[in-house]
């Protein structure tokens, strides 16, 4: 029998998603990405990761990321 090991994040909350929204925003902005391509797509995922593995501050955030 396999057994997986499941980690069950906590949901995000509104006004984090509106932080994560506006470092996605400016990230896009400055690598001149479309908001729905390949390239936008997988900074959006990069910002989520990074904020659930404990990049909590914004600036930081933005930095990391652009």
């Amino acid at each position: 029998m396999l057994i997986a090991h499941v980690h069950v994040l906590d949901p995000i909350e509104p006004n984090e998603l509106a932080m994560l929204q506006r470092v996605f925003d400016q990230a896009c902005k400055v690598r001149g990405f479309q908001k729905q391509t390949p390239e936008a797509v997988e900074v959006a995922i990069l910002i989520v990761s990074l904020y659930q593995h404990g990049v909590l501050d914004e600036r930081q955030l933005t930095a990391m990321v652009i």
